[in-house]
């Protein structure tokens, strides 16, 4: 997930599209990732408008997570850690991508369990713990084996 500019141009030409309401959660989670990334990483150009965007999809995975906590709570928790992350609140970022990975895990969504470890490496990296980040990178790299996305072994 390395791709943002990307990601942020085709959320934009989404918008215009009609479709499933059950694209349109996968678009809200992806798109909030990809918001919160931005606040993040462009915080002198206008953080909020990106904060405002995540917080949008994190209330819409907040929703769908109360009516199917085994489908949408690990995605939830996900984009949560994402946001705490965005606002340099550290320990709850940690606890909640915890929780992520666990009830990816746990749900069986392996994919996402590795989505999740790649992204809690990358807030230990930043947050200088290099051996956390040595360990969530690995067992990313497990999950996306496992998953058979090997591209994404290789890129990770």
């Amino acid at each position: 997930f390395k791709r943002y500019e990307e990601a942020a141009e085709m959320a934009a030409l989404y918008k215009t599209r009609t479709m499933m309401p059950l694209i349109d959660i996968y678009h809200a989670f992806y798109e909030g990732l990809t918001a919160f990334h931005f606040a993040r990483q462009l915080s002198k150009d206008d953080p909020e408008k990106w904060h405002c965007l995540g917080e949008k999809s994190l209330a819409c995975l907040k929703t769908w997570a109360m009516h199917s906590t085994w489908n949408w709570v690990n995605k939830y928790l996900l984009l949560k850690a994402e946001c705490h992350f965005s606002k340099g609140q550290v320990e709850e970022a940690g606890e909640n991508y915890y929780l992520a990975v666990k009830y990816a895990r746990q749900h069986r969504f392996v994919h996402e369990e590795g989505l999740a470890n790649e992204l809690f490496s990358k807030f230990h990296a930043s947050n200088g713990n290099t051996s956390e980040a040595s360990h969530h990178i690995s067992q990313a790299r497990v999950c996306y084996e496992r998953w058979g996305a090997f591209a994404i072994v290789d890129r990770v």
